[in-house]
């Protein structure tokens, strides 16, 4: 099981599953629970985990960061940063954030720090470095989830924009910072939901300036690999291949 962990074909498998996952919750999220959107995208984060570093450590971090969270919130009497009180369903919800949180920062960092050392990339490699910016879009959802349930006041609703959107609902929405975390990467800014919070607009900016820095350097390092990789592969006639064609007239 571990060998074919460590195999080409789990590789494209895993980017192509776990792509068609994250594009799954970005265009159905609204329509899925809360616990099942993040319990996807703890699934997402292990296939990566355990392919880089093992089942063990993907248990550690992500069983580590919920049961920490969830303790926590327990000891306190659920109660969150902010002193709301919340049930056994938002302790279950604010731990989980928190364990997706963690894991996908891990494996992020680990991902990352392999496609830099990267001196080939084929399709599933490129595949991986998309998922990967929509994993950061991930991450800073579920921050700016949790620090509007310890900050209430971080953002702000603006209900014409928003269709009638209840503020109050909204803080607790994580499909709705997940949309707004969308919209911060990509620099659109629609101007719905605005960071109002000093901490929730430093993120805004470290996102923004993350998201680009990503697609500027590491997506195109990947790309790059890519199209070097086909023209040393491919003749431009179509017959056959470079190093072939170079060889023969060597030869």
């Amino acid at each position: 099981m571990i060998r074919f962990l460590k195999t080409k074909k789990w590789e494209e498998m895993r980017h192509l599953v776990g792509g068609i996952i994250l594009l799954a919750l970005i265009f159905l999220g609204y329509l899925i629970p809360t616990l099942v959107t993040l319990l996807m995208m703890l699934i997402v984060s292990w296939m990566a985990i355990i392919s880089f570093t093992g089942f063990r450590t993907a248990m550690i971090v992500s069983g580590g960061s919920f049961l920490v969270r969830f303790l926590f919130l327990a000891l306190q009497h659920g109660k969150i940063v902010g002193g709301e009180s919340v049930g056994l369903i938002d302790d279950l919800e604010v731990s989980m954030q928190t364990c997706v949180l963690v894991s996908m920062i891990f494996g992020a960092v680990i991902w990352v720090r392999k496609i830099l050392h990267s001196k080939r990339a084929g399709f599933d490699e490129v595949l991986g470095a998309i998922n990967l910016y929509i994993w950061i879009a991930i991450i800073y959802a579920c921050l700016y989830t949790l620090i509007s349930r310890s900050h209430p006041g971080s953002f702000h609703l603006d209900v014409q924009l928003s269709g009638g959107s209840d503020a109050l609902q909204m803080k607790h929405d994580f499909n709705e910072l997940f949309y707004f975390s969308f919209v911060t990467q990509t620099t659109l800014g629609y101007g719905d939901i605005v960071p109002v919070g000093h901490l929730a607009r430093s993120l805004a900016i470290s996102q923004a300036i993350i998201g680009q820095f990503y697609v500027a350097v590491v997506l195109t390092y990947i790309l790059n690999l890519w199209i070097r990789d086909l023209g040393q592969h491919v003749d431009p006639k179509g017959d056959q291949p470079v190093s072939k064609r170079n060889h023969g007239k060597d030869g």
